[in-house]
This record gives structure tokens, C-alpha cells and sequence, in this order.
């Protein structure tokens, strides 16, 4: 969506026009919900941290800053709401959570079949890790490294400075490259 379109329906929003923050939720609501997937790893937990990112949203959205991006402004809320949530759930004991659901695929070649499953147990073993971070190193590695967010980016959306940023990365990256290493 176009940012004066995106401007444009975060005026009318502001003046309490619900049919406007509808077409703001549709159009990123499939990006909250991954980042909240990624960072919650669980789909029931990331539905409901969607439903909560928008309440918020709606709510907050006079506190929105038109001179960053509305993702940007989205992503900070999801990750700042996520983040609490990690930090609670890593005082508490934590019940075993399902890696990744495996999808389907529809390949043709066996060469293609082992490189997709090889790339499948990949990815699972990688989201089983990241889930084994510290809340701080989850939330920077997905940012970074799943959303593909630049550093001054991940800066905005999490009030970390440069050098915080750059060591919650690599000790994220660090542990996830060692575990993978020992497999």
C-alpha cells in the first residue's frame, strides 16, 4: 500500500473511522502475524498477539510519528509486545512448544525432494534454536536475519543502540551456528 494512502487512512482512523483502520489492519495484518509467529512460535499465541498489536494500534494511534513508515511503527508495537511476553514466559516454566508444521510441497525431481527436505529440517532446527534465545538475541536474530530489517531499522523499532544490536546478533547467531555445528 502506498504511504499517502497509508497516511490517508491513518487521518480518517484518527478521527474514529473503524471501515478505515479495517483496510489499515487488512493490509498489515499478514506482517504482524509473521513477525509475531517468529518471535512467539506458536500460531494460537501469534493470532492472539495480532488481534492484541491492532488493539493497541488502534487505541495508541495518536502516538504514530508520520515521519516513519507505518510498518516500522507496526513492527515496534508487535516486537515490544512480543518481547514482554517472551520475558514473561522465561520466568515461568515453559511447556514444550511443536517445531514448524511441515507444508506439503509438490516437487518433481528426487534431487529437488532431498534439497527441500534438507532445507525443511533446516529451517525447523533453526526456529527450534531461535526459540531457545534469550528474548533480547530472539527478537534482534528475527528482525535481522527472518525479517531482513537493516540494523538502523531494528534501532527504531527497539530503542536498542548500534553496538546492542550488533552483540545480541552475534551471540544469536553464535549459539544457533554452534548447535547446528554439533548436529
Amino acid at each position: 500500500m502506498e504511504h499517502e494512502v497509508v497516511q490517508e487512512l491513518i487521518a480518517c482512523s484518527k478521527q474514529g473511522d473503524a471501515s478505515a483502520f479495517g483496510r489499515l489492519v487488512a493490509a498489515f495484518q499478514s506482517l504482524v502475524f509473521r513477525l509475531a509467529f517468529r518471535l512467539l512460535c506458536n500460531g494460537e499465541d501469534a493470532r492472539d498477539m495480532t488481534q492484541e498489536v491492532f488493539v493497541k494500534a488502534w487505541l495508541q494511534l495518536d502516538k504514530y510519528n508520520p515521519q516513519y513508515r507505518f510498518s516500522t511503527w507496526l513492527y515496534k508495537v508487535t516486537c515490544n509486545m512480543c518481547y514482554d511476553k517472551l520475558r514473561s514466559l522465561s520466568r515461568s516454566p515453559r511447556a514444550a512448544q511443536p517445531l514448524l508444521s511441515r507444508a506439503a510441497q509438490s516437487i518433481a525431481s528426487p534431487e529437488q525432494v532431498e534439497a527441500a527436505i534438507v532445507n525443511r529440517e533446516l529451517k525447523e532446527l533453526i526456529a527450534y534454536l531461535t526459540d531457545r534465545l534469550s528474548p533480547k538475541q530472539k527478537l534482534v536474530f528475527t528482525l535481522s536475519d527472518m525479517e531482513g530489517l537493516e540494523a538502523v531499522e531494528i534501532e527504531k523499532i527497539t530503542g536498542l543502540s548500534a553496538g546492542q544490536i550488533k552483540s545480541n546478533l552475534h551471540l544469536a547467531r553464535k549459539y544457533i551456528r554452534s548447535k547446528i555445528n554439533a548436529v
